[in-house]
């Protein structure tokens, strides 16, 4: 189990970026981050993560997408298509990310999911078309939980998947895009309806820019 102690160096690391003049977007920006790292250290329970790895990925999902802070508002809302060269500024983002802890001094292994989680195992992903275990386990472990929020929350150009559509499409991606293992224990977690994160104190508490 996580100590509150835990829950407030990880705020703190949070609350540092916050320091640093970063936020986000708008309020479902906040909204998907919270989620994400709540799924991640979901996922990483039922992986028996040590506390300390918990921690680490709680981080990396609060911060996957810290790059889009770099891509403008007119192209992450818009709610058609994106054209060529929108989706090729869309795909510079976990660099982006990359750059933004690495100019603040904050480049440690959270920077692997924010790099990597658009990487896919059989090598289609983005940036750099990394396969299978080449893509670190955070990264791995983002690109599901983000996948399974991503579908089951309202976009600009969609509406939300229901629970069961999510997880079939979790399911049909298993071992061709996403890691099985971690597509399995995603799944499990959902079926146990976990309590929150931390106890007494959620995801939601914590605060991303």
């Amino acid at each position: 189990m996580i100590s509150y102690s835990s829950v407030s160096q990880a705020r703190g690391w949070v609350e540092a970026v916050l320091a640093l003049g970063l936020r986000v977007k708008n309020r479902e920006s906040l909204e998907h981050n919270r989620r994400v790292a709540q799924l991640c250290v979901h996922i990483g329970r039922e992986l028996a993560m040590t506390a300390a790895e918990l921690r680490l990925i709680a981080r990396s999902g609060l911060l996957h997408d810290v790059g889009k802070l770099g891509i403008p508002e007119t192209i992450l809302g818009k709610d058609s298509s994106l054209d060529e060269a929108e989706w090729s500024l869309v795909k510079t983002h976990p660099e982006m990310g990359l750059s933004i802890l690495d100019h603040h001094g904050r480049s440690k292994r959270e920077a692997l999911a924010v790099l990597y989680h658009h990487e896919r195992m059989d090598g289609s992903g983005y940036p750099y078309g990394l396969a299978a275990y080449a893509i670190p386990i955070e990264a791995r472990i983002v690109a599901v939980a983000d996948t399974y929020d991503a579908l089951t929350s309202d976009r600009p150009y969609r509406k939300a998947c229901s629970t069961r559509e999510a997880r079939k499409v979790l399911l049909e991606e298993a071992g061709s895009r996403l890691d099985p293992k971690i597509v399995a224990a995603l799944l499990r977690s959902l079926d146990s309806s976990r309590p929150s994160v931390w106890p007494g104190v959620g995801v939601g508490r914590l605060r991303l820019a």
